[in-house]
């Protein structure tokens, strides 16, 4: 019984992807699903990326002028977010963060996935108070 369920199951998914409009459909409705879990991974990368410039830092050899490059050529992951758009930094006086756009592909909207800043000396992570 369980076995022919499957297989209906498996047929089903077939005719929803070989018809154009049920394949949107079916693509509309899990992409929230999707996102999020595509999401998840988001923080850690960010967070080794963040020590990864906070080594940097620590040399005395400050933040990368092209971060793009630098992500291309040092980092030792993708330079990309799971969504297809290269990570970003954003450097204050004092501190900085490493960011992903998020499923939007749009920087500084509320999809952004962000690490919390960290100051420019390279001690590591800020400690919220």
């Amino acid at each position: 019984m369980i076995k022919r369920l499957f297989y209906l199951g498996f047929i089903a998914l077939g005719i929803t992807m070989a018809v154009p409009s049920l394949r949107a459909e079916l693509t509309g409705f899990t992409q929230p699903y999707v996102d999020d879990l595509k999401g998840r991974f988001v923080p850690r990368k960010l967070r080794v990326m963040a020590d990864q410039l906070d080594v940097r830092l620590g040399r005395g050899e400050g933040l990368p002028g092209g971060f793009d490059t630098w992500l291309r050529r040092y980092y030792t992951s993708s330079p990309e977010d799971p969504w297809g758009n290269f990570y970003y930094l954003v450097q204050s006086r004092r501190d900085y963060y490493v960011g992903s756009m998020g499923p939007d592909g749009e920087q500084g909207t509320e999809d952004d996935i962000t690490e919390p800043p960290r100051p420019l000396t390279g001690e590591g992570p800020r400690v919220p108070r």
